[in-house]
């Protein structure tokens, strides 16, 4: 019997880009497609963004910008996580930009031998601290990144960051020091193409931080960014539906075709539940490769390979990802992210 399948909706994820897109219409657009686009499928998705007039995209890693580039992808790669074994030469003939967040990295892509210029985004760390230049030492950063410039060992063509999203203030604090530490860096040398500093919650609340470019992540998988506002109430459209069948139902109970060894949550509060066959079945139990819930009286004829819904846009009944994220104390992102490889993707446009 076949076990959970994410059924992503491409429709939706082109719906959610373009309403975003209207919120920072003064900006470019780049879309976040790390860990294999939250989980939704990294090459269709490109795809769907190119076609909704995505002008860039984030892949996290080089070795996913490689890998696109190879698919025929031409728009700009921004690549910003990096390790002792990144291939930064590889990286630079693909015309993958780099962030560069530390002195050794700096220094890596220098030494690479690229035959292409590798190209790279200056990262100051503005409040998050997960990564960048630490304020007082951005003037030697990018005094250093100037000088490799000057041996054409790397182009320097953004400055960039991230913010801490824990509140508008902190947000508009953040967005002020990374402006001062670009006016820094520019009356080092610097000439930037791009200036880059807000994601998803930003682009919703934080015009001050659109900039040149914005960085959309987990808004445009139909995901809100906010623990206070649904992406219903952002106007946006849950892409994901998890599906999983019945393996069997007997006394009351019935178990359901995925479990934590799929990424379910292994142990939510009392009041999660699934949708089997149109009815509410609360979670019992979640083990590694099933999960018990309780059918309720009226629940007849239900059995092996009748269907249940565990997450999806909640117009059958069903859960959303944001609800799984609130029953499992985490984030929506981790629900749709954290589906292993055993759970088959399908896709349609609705």
């Amino acid at each position: 019997m076949s076990r959970a399948t994410a059924h992503v909706d491409l429709e939706a994820i082109s719906h959610n880009i373009r309403a975003l897109q209207k919120l920072a219409s003064g900006s470019q657009f780049m879309l976040a497609v790390k860990s294999n686009a939250y989980g939704h499928g990294l090459h269709e998705v490109v795809r769907t963004g190119l076609e909704a007039g995505v002008s860039s995209f984030g892949v996290l890693e080089s070795t996913a910008g490689i890998d696109l580039r190879a698919a025929g992808v031409e728009v700009p790669l921004f690549a910003w996580m990096h390790g002792q074994n990144t291939d930064f030469a590889a990286a630079a003939e693909a015309r993958v930009d780099l962030g560069v967040q530390t002195f050794w990295q700096l220094e890596a892509i220098a030494a690479s031998g690229a035959a292409r210029t590798p190209r790279v985004h200056l990262k100051i760390d503005t409040g998050l601290h997960r990564g960048g230049a630490d304020q007082p030492r951005w003037a030697e950063f990018v005094t250093e990144a100037l000088r490799l410039q000057s041996l054409g060992k790397l182009e320097v063509v953004a400055a960039w960051s991230h913010l801490s999203d824990t509140s508008h203030s902190a947000d508009l604090a953040s967005a002020a020091l990374f402006e001062a530490a670009v006016e820094e860096a520019r009356s080092l040398g610097a000439e930037f193409e791009l200036l880059h500093l807000g994601a998803s919650a930003a682009v919703i609340d934080l015009p001050e931080a659109h900039f040149d470019l914005v960085r959309v992540g987990i808004a445009a998988y139909g995901i809100s960014p906010f623990g206070d506002r649904s992406a219903a109430d952002l106007g946006l459209r849950p892409a994901m539906q998890l599906r999983a069948p019945v393996l069997d139902a007997r006394h009351g109970l019935a178990s359901i075709a995925v479990g934590f060894g799929d990424g379910i949550q292994s142990d939510p509060d009392s009041g999660a539940y699934m949708v089997v066959d149109g009815h509410v079945a609360p979670v019992v139990e979640v083990g590694v490769d099933e999960t018990v819930v309780a059918l309720p009286s009226d629940a007849d004829g239900i059995s092996a390979g009748a269907p249940c819904l565990v997450f999806g846009d909640g117009s059958q009944g069903e859960a959303t990802a944001e609800q799984w994220a609130v029953w499992g104390d985490t984030v929506g992102d981790e629900i749709v992210t954290g589906l292993t490889s055993r759970v088959a993707r399908s896709f349609s446009r609705r």
